[in-house]
């Protein structure tokens, strides 16, 4: 025990140092953690190491399953399991033969094609927080696909833990694997609320709920002699987002992410080592070479070019591929219960983990200039496909001019359209998610299947000829990029916060909404009618209920496709 209260004292000393400083030059905590990590080897063990490092990929695989929303992926759910079974299935394969022809037996060619073909859900979460809060769709295509790689590896973990590799073996392992998960469905649809009931408005014991579905997962995992990740990732499913009182949990989970995230990347970096001869230091460079190159390079070509075939545009495509150029932490986990069963060699072992490392920090400098990168695989003919796929899926009159340009048909989006309609003043609307493209071609005349951050998507829009572009998303590079286009129309856009709307004003923007502020102007003057008007009670109360059956009615309309 003082062993590893020492070793945590240990980590987060050194991790909390290390932020201080990366922090004033904008450094991104996981390269910062890693780093940290490299200096932990003469002050931690390797098989307390071992160890805390699968207590961390435990605990933040279940905070990744609470944060998954089914019902939010369901759009692009088919997309992705094509997708991320192609790209796992073409590039293990290739990883998998190339290996073999390094001379690896077929054991340790199998580890180096697993760590090749699947991403880590953490840190592709980690870097695009942002865009899969807004709901974007290629923030929404990083979850699902990094979803189903992870039940992918789930599946291997379970074949792959067997003690001796027969029909028998692994099938039990499969059937403990299916019992966790099935019982974690059945709780998330029937029970779990009725926890969250009995919880009430206590903070405490609504974290405690969700810590004890946990406990009680890994407990079982243990039982049953298979991996705690596999317990930790049936109990983030067992949780649901949707419960009165989700608020006190989702924070107290956020606080668990912070801590066992250092605890996680800093014990990776400490398993980075090199063997003292020469000839093995050259061996596991090699092969950590290999799996770098198919990590960083061939996987997220290959998945560009299958979102691509899907119908995708290219930006899109690019930036969901650019949250998969890492290794992926159930490679980890695979690799170390390999070790321990002394099943995988010493070398493919320390490649893997070096390849992890330097791949999860050339994740964060990749997600940086995502944008550059995009406009560069867009500029080649490679990709050509995906322009031509966009302007047989669209509908815009060529002479079409003073016209409105909305971008994104959610609520908004529908209810500015049914205003333009009604003055009778042409619309374009642009759309790249698949699901509300089908509502657009159902309800408008013209349309554009692409992304607004495209220049040719905005062109087949005529947009220099318009009157008006009201973009219906708060996604802050979009807005910009709007306001960057060499044209006199005006311009919309959305904000989430008043710093960020007076930014957008000074780059030029005709308006800025800000959803949150107009609503508490509409409780403002709601508390002006209440003290200073002649508005009696009765009335104030039939406005409230008459504009909450309204807001109910477009909610209805919107989801049923009227």
């Amino acid at each position: 025990m003082s062993e590893l209260l020492f070793s945590l004292a240990t980590i987060f000393i050194l991790a909390a140092g290390f932020l201080v400083i990366a922090n004033r030059f904008s450094i991104p905590a996981i390269p910062v953690y890693i780093v940290v990590g490299l200096l932990l080897p003469p002050l931690v063990g390797e098989d307390l190491t071992l160890e805390l490092a699968q207590w961390g990929i435990a605990f933040l695989v279940f905070i990744f399953g609470v944060n998954v929303e089914p019902g939010r992926l369901r759009s692009v759910a088919s997309d992705s399991e094509h997708v991320a079974a192609a790209q796992f299935l073409i590039v293990s394969g290739i990883a998998f033969l190339v290996s073999l022809g390094f001379g690896l037996g077929i054991l340790d060619a199998t580890y180096l094609a697993i760590a090749a073909g699947l991403s880590s859900s953490l840190v592709g979460q980690e870097l695009f927080k942002r865009e899969i809060y807004l709901n974007l769709v290629h923030g929404r295509l990083v979850q699902s696909i990094h979803f189903i790689q992870d039940l992918f590896a789930i599946l291997l973990i379970l074949v792959l833990s067997a003690a001796v590799f027969t029909f028998d073996g692994v099938a039990l392992k499969l059937g403990y694997g299916v019992v966790l998960l099935t019982t974690a469905i059945l709780i998330r649809i029937y029970l779990f609320d009725l926890l969250a009931k009995l919880a009430g408005d206590n903070d405490e014991l609504v974290i405690l709920t969700g810590i004890g579905l946990l406990i009680a997962f890994i407990a079982g995992s243990v039982a049953l002699e298979i991996s705690i990740a596999v317990g930790a990732f049936a109990a983030g499913l067992a949780v649901t987002r949707d419960f009165p009182n989700n608020l006190a949990l989702l924070s107290g989970l956020d606080s668990l992410n912070s801590f066992f995230s250092a605890i996680f990347f800093v014990t990776l970096g400490s398993l980075v080592t090199f063997p003292g001869a020469l000839g093995e230091a050259i061996e596991v460079l090699t092969l950590a070479g290999i799996l770098i190159l198919f990590v960083v390079i061939v996987k997220p070509v290959v998945t560009i070019f299958l979102l691509i075939r899907r119908g995708y545009e290219t930006r899109t495509a690019c930036l969901t591929s650019f949250t998969l150029d890492q290794v992926s932490e159930f490679a980890l986990i695979i690799a170390i219960q390999a070790l321990l069963l002394e099943r995988i060699s010493e070398p493919v072992f320390q490649a893997i983990i070096l390849a992890s490392a330097v791949t999860m920090i050339t994740s964060t400098i990749t997600k940086e200039y995502d944008e550059q990168l995009s406009r560069f695989f867009s500029k080649s003919k490679w990709f050509a496909s995906s322009h031509e796929q966009s302007l047989a899926r669209s509908e815009v009159d060529s002479d079409v001019t003073d016209h409105v340009i909305i971008v994104g048909y959610g609520i908004l989006g529908a209810r500015i359209a049914s205003v333009c309609n009604d003055l009778d003043v042409d619309v374009v609307v642009i759309e790249h998610d698949p699901d509300q493209f089908k509502k657009v071609q159902a309800e408008q005349e013209q349309y554009v299947f692409g992304d607004a951050m495209v220049d040719h998507t905005l062109d087949q829009a005529n947009v220099a000829e318009s009157q008006l572009v009201y973009s219906t998303t708060s996604d802050r590079r979009l807005s910009e990029h709007l306001l960057s286009l060499n044209t006199s129309t005006d311009i919309i856009v959305r904000a989430d916060g008043r710093q960020e709307a007076l930014a957008l004003f000074e780059a030029g923007a005709t308006y800025v909404a800000v959803p949150d502020l107009l609503a508490s102007e509409r409780l403002l003057q709601v508390v002006r009618d209440t003290i200073d008007s002649e508005i009696d009670r009765d009335e104030l109360q039939s406005q409230g209920r008459t504009a909450l059956e309204e807001a109910e009615l477009i909610l209805r309309g919107h989801h049923t496709g009227n």
